[in-house]
């Protein structure tokens, strides 16, 4: 009831809705209308009450609930059914819940605080509450495990020329899954697959991305950066997560025709660090070389000072020069 009442005030334009008109389209008496109507200045709607006039919304809420992304999105499949919480532990959590129970392909899952949100290797997201994007997305892909490693790849391409287009800044790519600016973090991406031997079930694209931070722990103060920090702009969150989806769906309908290789320059073109000194795994032990660029099949290119090129197929890698 509340979304509809959201709905109505959202599109009036700022011109005043009668509690009477609401009381009848929604059938429900004015009483409830007026109790909704203080929920929602809870919410950070600042609503003008007028008698004989009805109730007009003054400002434009950072909002990101379901109504609010639905609004002009414009996609087919992508974020038709959304789940969304104030508060949650983490949205990756709820998507696999949602996704164990036929939750639809394309279902979006948000929040605007998580109190344990989840990045790689079993890392911690910060995750403060209307400061950033937390989201899940969950998808029902009809490839098999075969390319679900490089979703995480094709993701950071989709993000990064989804916040360039909008912001008019060019951010890079730390491999495999990182968006950043100037050496310091923006956004992560995180992807958990389900299935048996020979079937993939679901697969669940986490996005944590930093839009009006500017504080941080201690931990991370020198390694992350929000949009709002970078562009010096207020932007509303919902508008970057509807041109996000967008171009999400038209590109993820390419991804499962033709796979990675039309993202692969891409990637190499938004990869940061290129031609440096980095460290990482292989094979178990630690190995120095010049970041060379990635493979097609995903995987991360070292030349070793021999010049012998190796890939290194998994875990972070660190720059030698930074």
């Amino acid at each position: 009831m509340r979304d509809k009442i959201k709905a109505f005030l959202l599109s009036s334009n700022h011109s005043y809705v009668s509690g009477e008109e609401l009381s009848e389209k929604l059938n429900v008496s004015r009483t409830a209308i007026w109790k909704h109507i203080e929920e929602l200045k809870k919410e950070g709607y600042q609503i003008e009450a007028v008698r004989k006039k009805g109730y007009r919304l003054l400002n434009d809420p950072d909002d990101i609930s379901g109504e609010r992304i639905k609004d002009q999105l414009y996609t087919d499949w992508l974020g038709q059914v959304i789940h969304y919480e104030p508060v949650v532990e983490s949205t990756q959590l709820i998507a696999h819940d949602l996704a164990k129970n036929g939750a639809k392909h394309g279902t979006i899952v948000l929040a605007d605080e998580q109190t344990k949100g989840k990045g790689r290797l079993g890392r911690t997201w910060y995750s403060a509450s209307g400061k950033g994007i937390w989201m899940s997305i969950i998808l029902r892909p009809s490839f098999g495990y075969q390319l679900a490693p490089l979703v995480t790849l094709f993701t950071s391409v989709v993000l990064e020329k989804a916040l360039e287009n909008q912001f008019q800044i060019s951010f890079s790519i730390k491999w495999p899954n990182d968006i950043y600016f100037q050496n310091k973090k923006v956004s992560g991406i995180l992807t958990e697959i389900h299935g048996e031997q020979d079937r993939l079930h679901y697969l669940i694209i986490g996005l944590g991305i930093n839009t009006h931070q500017a504080s941080y722990p201690e931990e991370i103060k020198d390694k992350a950066i929000s949009i709002e920090e970078i562009t010096g702009l207020n932007t509303k969150r919902s508008t970057i997560i509807k041109d996000f989806l967008r171009l999400f769906e038209a590109s993820y309908e390419q991804f499962i025709v033709e796979g990675f290789q039309p993202f692969y320059e891409d990637y190499n073109k938004r990869m940061m660090g290129k031609g440096q000194m980095i460290e990482a795994q292989h094979l178990g032990t630690n190995k120095i070389g010049r970041l060379a660029g990635i493979a097609d099949d995903g995987y991360l290119l070292m030349q070793l000072p021999n010049d012998e090129i190796i890939k290194i197929i998994a875990g972070d890698i660190h720059f030698k020069n930074k």
